[in-house]
């Protein structure tokens, strides 16, 4: 008996993606996550913020930085509070000339709109206390465009989910359609970090302290038509797939971790670390990432993962300075510079190994005038009070 043509696809199909289905990132229950560049029903999202907290709890999300269109968005960039256990910090993402600005954390309601050239919008979103991030930097459609000497946002995203799918090729679409409903991990295939991107992190690190953010850039879904709407990628998808890990000792104030650049980017979908310590060590003193460190302080890297085998770059100024296949690198007495850590996996089923798995943040050593002004200026804006 003829087996029709059809049938052997459909057969092969459901052979080629039943191993995706089987796939389960590694979870440690070690650190919080935090997910940056979402939006709710305040602007364009499809779900209020008590939905979104439902959803972030239950991809193990301790922390949300809304980032709702306006300019600003005046309901959302004050909106604090915790749901569920899930701490909401409102924003707004707002449309310049030469680009997409987002901030976050506002201490006060914006009483004017962003000024329209980007140093001084940046300058109004710290007057209202808030955190001001450059989005976009490299995407195909929303590309940033002015990148003098005065522009010093407080951080850049390093990676945007939506500008990942937009950069695909047709053929990297079609499968990810094909393979979604076996598995929402497949997407991990499409993710990348745009090399400009980081290169422009680089470049402002030279100017003082900007930290790189992962954004999952969360609708919940999208609109199919007037009255149709998908939820796919669903928040709770979109916050599986990348966010920024906490250290549990800011437990009180998540918040607090990103604007100090205590915390490392971290594609999450491909498992978290049991382990990741980036410092400097001086004597008996301990720096983390955000932090000035002396000259002459020994760097340390440290990583564990039950799964798979890692590879660790400690970069200086961009550079590759030291680069190892294991769970720890010591660099001692470094010369000054601005160091940070990027880390590779190795035989992931999904995410290719020539994509970084964990980016931290950078620590700063030596002498650095401009890095302390930034630091002082982060620290006089970013006093939180507990929520």
């Amino acid at each position: 008996m003829l087996v029709p043509p059809t049938l052997i696809l459909f057969g092969a199909y459901l052979a080629s993606g039943t191993p995706y289905a089987f796939y389960s990132p590694e979870r440690s229950n070690n650190y919080l996550w935090g997910v940056y560049h979402v939006h709710s029903n305040m602007s364009d999202g499809l779900l209020p913020p008590e939905e979104i907290a439902r959803q972030a709890r239950a991809a193990g999300v301790s922390l949300v930085l809304l980032t709702d269109h306006g300019s600003p968005n005046l309901e959302s960039s004050v909106f604090r509070k915790i749901i569920d256990g899930v701490a909401i910090v409102g924003g707004s993402e707002s449309q310049l000339p030469d680009g997409h600005l987002t901030f976050f954390g506002a201490r006060e309601l914006p009483r004017f709109n962003l000024s329209s050239f980007p140093p001084a919008a940046m300058d109004d979103a710290r007057t209202w206390g808030a955190f001001p991030v450059l989005a976009y930097p490299e995407d195909p459609r929303y590309g940033w465009r002015y990148w003098e000497a005065d522009l010093r946002p407080s951080g850049i995203e390093i990676l945007n989910l939506f500008t990942c799918l937009r950069s695909a090729s047709m053929r990297d679409k079609i499968l990810l359609t094909l393979y979604y409903p076996f598995s929402r991990y497949y997407f991990l295939k499409s993710v990348s970090f745009s090399a400009k991107s980081i290169a422009r992190w680089d470049e402002f690190l030279q100017r003082g302290k900007t930290w790189g953010l992962v954004a999952t850039d969360a609708h919940g879904g999208f609109h199919a038509g007037k009255w149709l709407t998908a939820t796919l990628p669903s928040y709770e998808d979109a916050f599986s797939f990348v966010a920024l890990g906490i250290n549990r000792r800011y437990s009180a104030e998540p918040e607090m971790a990103i604007r100090n650049g205590d915390f490392f980017n971290c594609v999450r979908g491909a498992g978290e670390p049991l382990l990741f310590e980036f410092f400097a060590a001086y004597g008996v003193e301990k720096f983390r990432s955000g932090s000035n460190a002396p000259a002459k302080s020994d760097l340390h890297v440290k990583i564990r993962t039950s799964n798979h085998e890692v590879r660790l770059v400690l970069k200086k100024g961009g550079v590759i300075q030291r680069e190892i296949v294991g769970d720890s690198l010591d660099l001692p007495e470094v010369d000054p510079g601005v160091y940070r850590v990027e880390c590779y996996l190795l035989g992931h089923p999904l995410l290719p190994s020539d994509v970084p798995w964990i980016l931290s943040n950078p620590i700063f050593v030596g002498d650095s005038p401009r890095a302390a002004l930034t630091s002082l200026r982060s620290n006089r804006s970013g006093n939180l009070e507990p929520f």
